[in-house]
């Protein structure tokens, strides 16, 4: 073969290999619409969330959120009546807003009200809260597994909390209504990934729309300058087995080894909750995150789950003007992108009012 064949070739090679990168660097923000609060008007007695995580569970889609507060909903003044460490909702599976005007929370069948979707432990003392995080379908068992924080809280503050660390619970979705999460146990407090010093926990969000075979689940370390981003995969088969998983570690290579994990390049600085999906439209994986205790949204892209990932854009997250609150827990929800992704939808929490609310992202080339 002649030099001039091989340069050829590597040529085509290195133009294909860059090919999404090229693309993607070519998106920028079009439009972002302020869709408002979402899931208000309820008869659960829900009357503020956050977290706002959701899953795809066949014909349906499953939101999930923490901290939540009670308030009764037959009473004129809504009588505070409590908060649950977590709950859910039902929605049909569709894109755009529409499916989200029909909802359905999780109740109690006597008392009517949003119940736990992952309920506390009967040893757990009153400090003891479950968050939701990532998750991930497993459809051909209609099992639901969800990555959640176990979270003690210190005082009555916006911040008087401690993280544990996070764990993996499991629930058979075979009746949507019916759903509950069940821990997985790995040790004594059923803990996958403690809250130690310099430790990684995993389970921030879950990659969607990868087909390489694996389940990424992305996990968060405190570092200077915020919160930093590690990567870890599992094949399917193995997702309730801690021993299975790989870490991302130098030079793009996995090991079975925690301590070897390194920082996934570009994604720092968030408070705990994320989103990455492959979007057809940008040409990548898009990660969306609330930029730490802030007003701001980033979206990067990466051709790969594991980065580098380079910016997109940085939108505002409206909120009240005249509060004291901030903006927290951006992400997207791949279910609802419209034109193959050039339109998303990305949710995050005002602390102030307290409910998630949607922005409409559109992009352009």
């Amino acid at each position: 073969m002649s030099n001039r064949l091989v340069n050829s070739l590597l040529l085509a090679f290195y133009v294909l290999a860059n090919s999404a990168q090229l693309v993607a660097q070519s998106v920028t923000v079009k439009s972002v619409e302020n869709r408002g609060l979402l899931f208000t008007d309820n008869q659960a007695g829900v009357d503020g969330t956050d977290a706002g995580y959701s899953l795809p569970i066949g014909s349906k889609t499953l939101w999930m959120f923490g901290d939540v507060f009670l308030t009764s909903p037959t009473t004129p003044h809504k009588d505070f009546l409590g908060s649950l460490s977590n709950c859910g909702l039902i929605v049909s599976r569709g894109s755009g807003t529409s499916p989200l005007k029909s909802y359905l929370f999780l109740s109690d069948p006597k008392t009517k009200l949003a119940r736990p979707l992952l309920p506390n432990d009967p040893t757990d003392g009153a400090n003891v809260r479950y968050w939701p995080f990532g998750s991930w379908y497993d459809s051909a068992h209609n099992l639901a597994y969800l990555f959640y924080g176990r979270i003690l809280t210190t005082g009555s503050g916006a911040f008087a909390f401690r993280s544990v660390g996070n764990g993996l619970a499991v629930a058979d979705t075979s009746r949507p209504d019916n759903i509950e999460f069940k821990k997985i146990p790995s040790n004594s407090d059923n803990i996958w990934w403690k809250s130690d010093p310099d430790a990684t926990i995993y389970g921030s969000a879950v990659v969607t729309g990868n087909t390489d075979g694996y389940i990424y689940v992305v996990g968060q370390r405190e570092g200077r300058g915020g919160k930093r981003a590690r990567l870890a995969r599992v094949k399917p088969t193995g997702i309730a087995d801690k021993s299975a998983y790989q870490y991302l570690g130098a030079r793009a290579t996995w090991s079975s080894r925690e301590l070897d994990a390194v920082d996934i390049e570009g994604i720092e600085n968030f408070p705990s909750e994320l989103s990455i999906s492959y979007n057809r439209y940008v040409g990548g994986y898009l990660a969306s995150f609330s930029v730490g205790i802030s007003d701001n949204i980033r979206l990067y892209v990466s051709d790969n789950p594991w980065g580098p990932y380079r910016k997109i854009a940085e939108i505002s997250a409206p909120h009240r003007i005249l509060g004291k609150g901030f903006c927290y827990a951006g992400k997207e929800h791949p279910e609802l992108n419209q034109e193959s992704g050039k339109i998303v939808y990305i949710t995050y929490v005002d602390s102030e009012r307290y409910w998630l609310r949607m922005l409409k992202v559109t992009f352009q080339k």
